[in-house]
């Protein structure tokens, strides 16, 4: 299965030459409803949902994809308008799984809890799979990862998953407004295997499409 980091270009290239992904912190997600999107009446409840996120947050990290490149949204989004890059990997399709999108927060009832000492780890995984339907055009998948071996940077730990077999690097797409030479670019993947291209506009739709002439990204 091909997905799709978005980057800016400084944490591109810096994935590029370290050979590495950053995982995301759950309490870090830029949806504040994330794993506690469930519609709950009861204060004590929110709190103990928001006091399970912080516990969840302590071991456990996610790895954000998407399955397509080509939105505008998301180059603008999580790409820098554009100033930025795409990276595309082939995954196994057992290690991530595909966000839902719903229209409505999912209620105690419509999970089938009488209330929230009910809930479950499936449960938990459940909610942790929903977003509202305004994220949608994200198509995002995603990965559950333990935190260990943090790297200190700039005073703050950080935690990566390696570029390797079962995190294949095939796609670099650079945004129609990145400021790096293509050889810099062919330089740090070093892989001839790697296509490496640039994106522009489509002519004719509101979408991301490959640059074919080779002579707008030297």
């Amino acid at each position: 299965m091909r997905l799709y980091r978005f980057m800016n270009a400084e944490n591109g290239l810096r994935s590029l030459r370290d050979r590495r992904l950053r995982i995301g912190r759950i309490e870090e997600l830029n949806d504040d409803f994330e794993f506690i999107g469930m519609a709950l009446d009861l204060k004590e409840d929110r709190i103990a949902m928001r006091q399970m996120r912080k516990h969840l947050n302590e071991a456990n990290g996610i790895l954000c994809m998407s399955e397509a490149w080509d939105s505008p949204l998301m180059w603008a989004h999580y790409s820098d308008s554009h100033k930025g890059m795409v990276l595309g990997f082939d995954v196994p399709e057992k290690a991530f799984y595909k966000v839902d999108y719903v229209e409505e927060r999912p209620t105690l009832a419509s999970m089938g809890l009488n209330n929230l000492d009910e809930i479950t780890p499936e449960d938990i995984k459940r909610l942790s799979r929903m977003k509202a339907a305004g994220w949608g055009y994200e198509k995002e998948y995603r990965s559950y990862q333990q935190l260990k071996n943090g790297v200190t940077i700039d005073g703050k730990v950080h935690y990566f998953v390696p570029i390797n077999p079962s995190l294949l690097l095939r796609e670099v797409i650079v945004g129609s407004r990145f400021k790096e030479t293509r050889k810099h670019v062919l330089d740090t993947v070093n892989d001839p295997t790697v296509d490496v291209f640039m994106a522009r506009g489509d002519f004719s739709q509101f979408r991301v499409v490959r640059q074919h002439q080779h002579r707008m990204w030297l």
